[in-house]
C-alpha cells in the first residue's frame, strides 16, 4: 500500500511539474508580464519616453478594471538608445531573464530593425507600435504584428499621391535622414512616384540623425527650382530645416513625414511651420480641444504631472492605444492563454478602437498591418488642422498577401 501511495504521489508531483512547464513564460494564475523596450536615452528619446508612458497609462487602467481574464498585465521595460545593438540587448534581456510572455517595441525603426530576426528564432510574439521599418510586416511572419503606425510602403502610396494632387508636383526635391526610418519613407516615396505618376525627383538630398545645419541640402533645394520640399526626419530637425531655408529666402512648399506632424515640430519651427503638410498617424494630436482628447489630456497629466513641455505627444496617444490593442488580443486569447491563443485573437481584431483617439486596428490571418488609416493636415495660424483629402488611388499594400 505504501509503494502505492509512494507512486501516486510521484505521479502527482509528475504532473504539477508538467503544468507548471506547461505554462508559458510571463504567465501566471493572476499576472501576464509584457516586455517593452524602446529609447529613453539619445536622439530618439522623445519616442520612447513617450511610448513607455502611453502604454503604462493604458495597462494601468486595464488593471484598475480588473485586469485581463483576472490576470494583471506587468510591464517591464528597457532603453535601446535608438541603436538596433542595444534593441537587441534588451530584447534578449527580456526574454532570456525577465521571462517576458510577449514583446512591445515603443521604439523607432532603425533600433527596432535589430530585434527582428532575434524574435523569429524564438518565435515570440511582438506587437510594433511606433517603428515602420518594413521586416516587420514583409515578409508576413505570425509572431510579428504592426500597430499604430502603418506599412512603409504605405507612407510611399499617400505621400506620392498626395503630393501629385495637392502640389500638382513635377519638380519635387527629397530631403532625408540615412537611418532606417527617414531614408525607407524617401525610398518608398520616390518608387510610388515613379510607379503611379512617372514623376522623378529633381533631387534626393540627406542628412544625419541629430543634424543642426541643414544649409547644404536647402542650397540643393534651391538651386533646383523646386516647387515643393518633402522632408523626412525628426519634429526638431524638420523645425530646424523650415526656419532656415525661411532664413534662405527658399517660398517652397514644405511636405513632412507623419513622425513631424506633432505639435513639438510647429513650437519649434514657430511661423515658419505655417503651410507645411503631412499626414498624421492619430485621429487628433495633443491640445485638441475635442472633448476625448480634453478627457485623455486630463487623466494623462495627473498620472505625469511633471512631465517636460511638449508631453504628451503622438507617441503616448499610439502606444495608449496599442496597449489596448494588446489587451484585446489577450482577452480573446482566453482563460488558457498560450502563444498561439494570442497570436489567434489578434488576428480575430477588426476595426477596433479603444475611443475616438486612435485609428482603428484589424488584422487577419493573411496579414498583420493593424492601421492603413492616415490622416492629412496642414500648419494654420500655429497649429495642425486636419485638411479634406481622400485618396482615389487603390492600394497595393494588401495585394502582396492575397
Amino acid at each position: 500500500m505504501k509503494t502505492l501511495v509512494n507512486a501516486a504521489h510521484g505521479a502527482l508531483l509528475a504532473l504539477a511539474s508538467f503544468i507548471a512547464c506547461a505554462q508559458p513564460a510571463g504567465v501566471t494564475s493572476d499576472s501576464i508580464t509584457i516586455g517593452a523596450f524602446g529609447p529613453i536615452s539619445g536622439p530618439a528619446s522623445y519616442i520612447g519616453l513617450a511610448g513607455r508612458d502611453g502604454a503604462a497609462l493604458a495597462f494601468k487602467e486595464i488593471n484598475a478594471a480588473g485586469g485581463v481574464n483576472g490576470r494583471r498585465l506587468r510591464l517591464v521595460f528597457e532603453d535601446d538608445a535608438h541603436s538596433p545593438a542595444r534593441a537587441l540587448a534588451a530584447a534578449k534581456k527580456l526574454v532570456e531573464q525577465d521571462k517576458v510572455f510577449m514583446l512591445l517595441s515603443v521604439g523607432g525603426s532603425n533600433a527596432t530593425a535589430g530585434t527582428i530576426d532575434y524574435v523569429k528564432e524564438r518565435g515570440l510574439p511582438m506587437y510594433v507600435s511606433i517603428a515602420s521599418t518594413p521586416a516587420v510586416t514583409f515578409p508576413f511572419n505570425r509572431m510579428l504584428f504592426r500597430g499604430g503606425t502603418t506599412e512603409t510602403a504605405r507612407y510611399g502610396e499617400l505621400y506620392a499621391e498626395f503630393l501629385n494632387s495637392q502640389y500638382n508636383a513635377q519638380r519635387i526635391v527629397i530631403i532625408s535622414g540615412r537611418e532606417e526610418y527617414p531614408r525607407n519613407e524617401g525610398d518608398a516615396t520616390v518608387a510610388k512616384l515613379k510607379e503611379w505618376f512617372n514623376v522623378t525627383p529633381l533631387n534626393r538630398l540627406e542628412f544625419n540623425v541629430g543634424d543642426k545645419d541643414f544649409t547644404p541640402q536647402l542650397s540643393g533645394a534651391q538651386r533646383s527650382t523646386a516647387d515643393v520640399i518633402a522632408f523626412f526626419g525628426n519634429p526638431a530637425e524638420a523645425a530646424l530645416a523650415v526656419r532656415q531655408a525661411r532664413d534662405l529666402g527658399l517660398k517652397q512648399s514644405f511636405f513632412v513625414g507623419a513622425t513631424m506632424v506633432d505639435p513639438a515640430f510647429v513650437a519649434a519651427a514657430r511661423g515658419a511651420a505655417d503651410g507645411a503638410k503631412g499626414f498624421s498617424l492619430v485621429p487628433m494630436l495633443p491640445g485638441s480641444k475635442a472633448p476625448d482628447m480634453v478627457q485623455w489630456e486630463a487623466k494623462w497629466k495627473k498620472e505625469y504631472p511633471s512631465a517636460p513641455v511638449g508631453r504628451p505627444n503622438n507617441f503616448d496617444l499610439i502606444a495608449y492605444a496599442d496597449a489596448y490593442v494588446v489587451a484585446e488580443g489577450l482577452r480573446r486569447a482566453g482563460a488558457k492563454l498560450n502563444v498561439e491563443s494570442f497570436v489567434s485573437g489578434l488576428e480575430s481584431v477588426r476595426e477596433y478602437r479603444v475611443s475616438a483617439l486612435a485609428t482603428p486596428r484589424s488584422f487577419s490571418s493573411k496579414h498583420h498591418i493593424g492601421n492603413l488609416h492616415l490622416v492629412p493636415m496642414e500648419v494654420r495660424k500655429g497649429a495642425w488642422e486636419p485638411i479634406p483629402w481622400q485618396g482615389a488611388h487603390e492600394s497595393d499594400i494588401l495585394k502582396r498577401y492575397q
